[in-house]
């Protein structure tokens, strides 16, 4: 008997695949995935956004770091003036739509996690993503746990990577409090010997009406391909300290300990209370078949598809193909990056900050708090 595909059925699944899942037109059945760029420039109206811009054609041996961007405000309509001519790529990126929209506007009553089995997130909970060709993210793996993503305007370009893959050199210099970044640069690398080798990748292209669920702790480096763009996601925390991913012990650190400790006191007390009890049988979830629900094709449900690391440096050739002109020379500050500079500082926090020494920190803790 196959899986019943429905809020539940997807709400068990963002809750245990640690594959990235894409739901192919799951959302196209929202109103603002059918919204023209009028609309949209009716509903974002006259307020000032800010812009994070960089050049388009910036080669690094590092990412385009948050730091080397210039902010600039501009309305939506300017923004869409500049979106396909400027040789700067702009991205109105990390938003939490009820800053910058109040709870009586259109976007602000349209958007519901509802469809994902999380009819209690929406507006409040979600953040917004607005930008051109050749915005991106640089590479990291998020802290929050899981990340529901739906793409609403434009395409949008998903390289992905498991938890545990080696070669991506994870930096916290420069420090963000929930993400751990990768120093490798996606975009348009100086290097491309840096990505030979490198296993496990996936990269998808969201069109309008697609979703993404990426599970916690993969490593995802975000690209714009369209000139206008527009997305939101939504972040599920977990409260499992076992599984906690890399740095978050050293972010959060009272919040899981507390949330540890109660539940050893809870299953302490389940325990003394078993012998008078006659049922303590704790229901689980219904449990559901991945296979068949990739397999049915009305789900329109696909794993995030494998990319090879030679596959991978072809993208990377082609958007340097793309963006930069390479007739251009470039200065030795824009190849060499700004980082490096910081040398034996950045090694020691990175040294730090290594996976295999935040295991060794989780199991001395929980061996302490147990």
């Amino acid at each position: 008997m196959s899986t019943v595909f429905n809020e539940d059925t997807v709400r068990n699944l963002t809750r245990n695949v640690n594959v990235p899942l894409v739901f192919r037109k799951y959302i196209s059945n929202w109103p603002i995935c059918q919204w023209n760029i009028d609309k949209w420039s009716t509903v974002f109206g006259d307020r000032q956004i800010p812009f994070r811009c960089m050049r388009k054609d910036f080669v690094s041996d590092e990412p385009c770091w948050e730091r080397q961007c210039k902010i600039k405000s501009m309305t939506f309509k300017n923004f869409l003036d500049g979106s396909s001519s400027s040789n700067e790529w702009m991205y109105f990126d990390y938003k939490y739509l009820h800053q910058w929209f109040n709870a009586d506007t259109e976007l602000y009553k349209e958007v519901s996690w509802n469809q994902f089995g999380y009819a209690e997130k929406g507006a409040t909970d979600s953040t917004l993503w607005v930008g051109s060709s050749g915005a991106h993210t640089p590479a990291h793996q998020d802290t929050y746990g899981i990340n529901i993503v739906a793409q609403l305007y434009g395409t949008k370009r998903w390289i992905l990577f498991p938890p545990e893959t080696g070669g991506l050199k994870p930096t916290r210099v420069p420090y963000e409090e929930s993400s751990v970044y990768s120093a490798l640069n996606f975009y348009c690398p100086n290097n491309m010997d840096v990505f030979n080798g490198l296993t496990g990748g996936r990269m998808v292209e969201l069109a309008p009406g697609d979703a993404l669920l990426v599970p916690r702790g993969w490593w995802h480096y975000v690209q714009n391909t369209d000139c206008v763009n527009i997305a939101l996601n939504v972040w599920l925390p977990h409260d499992d300290i076992a599984d906690t991913p890399l740095a978050v012990l050293f972010l959060q650190l009272e919040t899981v300990a507390n949330i540890y400790l109660d539940k050893k006191r809870k299953l302490r007390r389940v325990k003394r209370q078993r012998t008078c009890e006659e049922d303590t049988t704790v229901p689980i979830e219904e449990e559901y078949d991945l296979k068949s629900l990739l397999d049915e094709p009305t789900n329109n449900l696909e794993l995030a598809p494998s990319i090879t690391s030679a596959d991978l440096t072809k993208l990377l050739k082609d958007n340097l193909a793309k963006y930069v002109n390479t007739n251009r020379s470039f200065d030795e500050d824009e190849v060499d990056g700004t980082t490096n500079n910081l040398c034996l500082t950045k090694a020691v926090i990175d040294a730090f900050s290594q996976s295999n020494v935040i295991d060794l920190v989780k199991q001395n803790l929980l061996a302490r708090l147990s």
